[in-house]
């Protein structure tokens, strides 16, 4: 079973600036087609995460300004991490329970990528296909 390091290791993260405009973000976000993106500092540091809901909810819903309002002021802050260490499952049981779409994971102090629910999705559909090509080849060796 991949941890997420793996999976991670496979796709590009893109992240965004503590006093970036919230159109700008969004620019981001649909240039690189992500649903969210981590909200870092100039050390690095995460400081939230800005997600499509977000936008919705927070900007959109609001009618806000978006060349005027700083990601700072609508980003979820409080986020949950995951290790890179961690299953897929775990990870995935922790994103249904707190009903969530997307999640960091970081190695020690270092964000390392984003996971989405569907990254999670595929990584669990490709796994199951194995498992059914091995119980398959199994019966047919074994019958």
């Amino acid at each position: 079973m991949k941890s997420l390091r793996d999976i991670c290791n496979q796709k590009e993260m893109f992240f965004v600036n503590t006093g970036m405009t919230v159109y700008d973000v969004v620019g981001i976000m649909a240039k690189n087609n992500v649903g969210a993106v981590p909200v870092l500092d100039d050390g690095g540091k995460l400081r939230g995460i800005f997600s499509e809901r977000d936008l919705m909810i927070r900007c959109a819903s609001k009618r806000m300004n978006m060349e005027i309002t700083k990601i700072d002021d609508v980003m979820t802050r409080g986020v949950i991490l995951m290790e890179a260490h961690d299953s897929y499952n775990d990870c995935m049981q922790i994103m249904q329970q707190e009903n969530i779409r997307h999640m960091p994971v970081r190695d020690g102090d270092k964000l390392i990528g984003m996971i989405s629910l569907r990254d999670l999705m595929t990584e669990d559909a490709e796994d199951k296909k194995q498992e059914i090509e091995n119980l398959n080849t199994y019966i047919y060796y074994y019958k």
